[in-house]
């Protein structure tokens, strides 16, 4: 999305330039509106360079499908899922399979070697 803005945003700024410097020293009220319509489109563009997510909220996949599960209160989502269906996804196949074990305490160096003996 950063390019296109990017191009966007110079095209806009361009042709508010042109319009400006083309203007008379009683510009009419098409030429204030033409002016102002393309400085809301080189505002638009520049809002959107830094914006890094889409409709998923993902950094990775910000215009990826978003999971027709999140939000549906019948069926919620695991703790920790978000929007996305593609990091989503890659949750569910790495839980099933790897379940989460069971944390082991682990124990101080001196104490395992009492227990060994």
């Amino acid at each position: 999305m950063g390019y296109a803005s990017l191009r966007e945003l110079q095209t806009a700024l361009t042709t508010a330039s042109d319009i400006a410097s083309s203007l008379q020293s009683a510009p009419t009220r098409r030429d204030a509106d033409q002016l102002v319509d393309v400085l809301r489109q080189a505002l638009t563009a520049a809002s959107s360079l830094g914006a890094q997510t889409g409709p998923t909220g993902c950094a990775d996949h910000p215009h990826g499908a978003v999971d027709p599960l999140y939000g549906d209160p019948e069926d919620p989502l695991p703790p920790g899922y978000g929007k996305c269906l593609l990091c989503n996804d890659r949750r569910r196949r790495a839980d099933a399979h790897h379940p989460h074990p069971h944390p082991r305490p682990r124990l101080h160096p001196h104490l395992r070697r009492r227990l060994s003996a």
